[in-house]
């Protein structure tokens, strides 16, 4: 994690660039085409079904605890993408690895991101307090269950 101080804005950033490169390097990424959402729009994933191929768990569960770590980290952006993806991380399909391979894509793509805090006594930014929340009502498909966020 890198931290920087800018003081003639009074802000600081952190970010994770050198560590999800070495994570896009680590699964072949690096070169990848670049995404713009972490999940494609309506992905519903299911449970590994007879007539789908298993995918190996060891290298999935490899993946997914590297984005995680990124996650926690500077990327509340990825944060539904990569629970969603965790669900699977005992028996993964190979369609669950199509959706961590568009996850790193979208990594790929905006591996620059910054979290920026800044100085509100400055008055550049808005000193209230901003919610955002969402929830989606029995949306996973295997189990009915349901999912739900908040930001602050």
């Amino acid at each position: 994690m890198t931290v920087t101080r800018d003081g003639s804005k009074r802000s600081i950033a952190i970010d994770q660039i050198g560590y999800i490169n070495r994570v896009l390097d680590c699964f072949e990424m690096t070169d990848c085409r670049k995404r713009s959402t972490p999940m494609e729009i309506g992905y519903k994933p299911h449970a590994v079904q007879a007539d789908k191929q298993p995918f190996d768990a060891r290298t999935y569960q490899k993946a997914i605890g590297s984005i995680l770590y990124a996650a926690l980290g500077t990327r509340p952006d990825i944060t539904y993408a990569i629970s969603v993806l965790g669900r699977y991380a005992a028996q993964p399909s190979t369609l669950h690895w199509e959706a961590v391979e568009h996850l790193l894509r979208y990594l790929q793509g905006t591996s620059d991101n910054k979290l920026t805090i800044y100085d509100p006594s400055l008055g550049h930014h808005s000193q209230s307090i901003l919610y955002y929340a969402d929830a989606d009502l029995g949306g996973e498909a295997d189990t009915s269950k349901s999912t739900s966020g908040i930001v602050v």
